[in-house]
């Protein structure tokens, strides 16, 4: 499996993490996982790209590898693993194309025709194409063979019981904080609503500042009360966040299949997001959908959400059993190895 270090943080590495982590995977799977990028300067980005290769082949070369599992983005990500896509069909191996990207077609549209061309050539040495929605898996077929693409949905860790509390106050936001995410748009819902909302009412950031001027922009609309500024939260704190969301918000223009949103949806916390990409299919047709950049109809729902505590409890229940049904990590997992399985048995045919 080729992945990304451990200190890219994001939907990639929360889908990567999950395959090296569950037991019955491991089970089944003999992976070996290698990552081809990382934070850090230019020089460190490109000596990782440089020992990824070098471990892929020998891996290739050492191994018994049947199956080379990509996990991709849109731009450099394309390139770089679709070197190891070209590299892993020149060992005649089996190989899966993970797709994450949200803006991926709009990525491909903007390139020039040479690139357009290359980036056509690297899906043609996958042997399957994990995409993570219907509505990719039709915006893909663009370029793809559509037999190649396989829609296998991001899967969640999924409790027995719902945890949500109706005694929560907090809103919520995770992902990286960019324009690309919604990030300013959600800042002037709150400004909208901010003399609406009670004051226990706080509004928890939970991301990297990408952008580096959240805070300049929080202060000059006079929120600082209002907004909490928690950096990347895992683990233990993330647990701490969700326990005391009562709405989980991204207003996101572009997303694969948001991990973060699944995560909320576990712990029953209501939704309120964009009706872009895979949205409407992780929420179906209960979910609190908005058009990116609407900011009114944004902060509408929000203050809808927050004083009806029924409509709360109703998005709650709704969405927790969706994401236990159609977003939980055993069905990936068993997804994931039943196509597996069925390249090894083409293999041997």
């Amino acid at each position: 499996m080729v992945g990304v270090s451990p200190k890219r943080v994001g939907g990639m590495l929360t889908v990567s993490q999950t395959y090296k982590t569950d037991k019955i995977y491991n089970q089944k799977v003999n992976m070996t996982y290698i990552y081809t990028t990382t934070n850090g300067t230019i020089i460190t980005r490109i000596l990782c790209m440089i020992i990824g290769y070098i471990k892929s082949v020998y891996y290739l070369i050492t191994k018994p590898i049947d199956i080379v599992h990509i996990h991709m983005a849109e731009k450099g990500s394309t390139f770089r693993k679709g070197g190891i896509a070209k590299i892993s069909k020149y060992f005649h191996k089996q190989v899966v194309i993970h797709l994450h990207a949200g803006p991926f077609m709009s990525w491909f549209k903007s390139c020039s025709a040479s690139n357009q061309k290359k980036i056509i050539r690297i899906f043609k040495n996958a042997d399957k194409v994990i995409v993570l929605g219907y509505y990719w898996k039709k915006e893909l077929a663009e370029i793809i063979d559509k037999d190649k693409l396989i829609v296998i949905y991001n899967g969640v860790s999924c409790p027995e019981n719902n945890s949500y509390s109706q005694n929560s106050r907090n809103i919520v936001y995770f992902g990286v904080m960019t324009k690309a995410k919604g990030i300013y748009d959600l800042i002037d819902a709150i400004e909208l609503i901010d003399d609406s909302l009670p004051s226990e009412v706080k509004v928890i950031l939970c991301g990297n500042d990408l952008e580096g001027n959240i805070e300049k922009v929080i202060a000059k609309k006079k929120l600082t009360s209002r907004f909490m500024l928690a950096g990347w939260v895992s683990g233990d704190e993330m647990e701490k966040v969700f326990s005391n969301a009562m709405i989980d918000v991204l207003p996101s223009y572009f997303e694969g299949l948001s991990m973060t949103i699944l995560e909320a949806m576990a712990h029953g916390i209501p939704i309120v997001t964009t009706n872009i990409s895979t949205m409407p299919e992780i929420l179906g047709s209960e979910g609190v959908l908005v058009s990116p950049g609407d900011v009114k109809h944004l902060s509408d729902e929000l203050l809808r959400l927050c004083f009806d505590s029924s409509i709360r409890a109703n998005l709650s229940k709704s969405e927790f059993k969706r994401v236990r049904k159609m977003f939980s990590q055993r069905c990936m997992i068993d997804k994931t190895v039943e196509l597996y399985e069925s390249l090894l048995k083409r293999s041997s045919l």
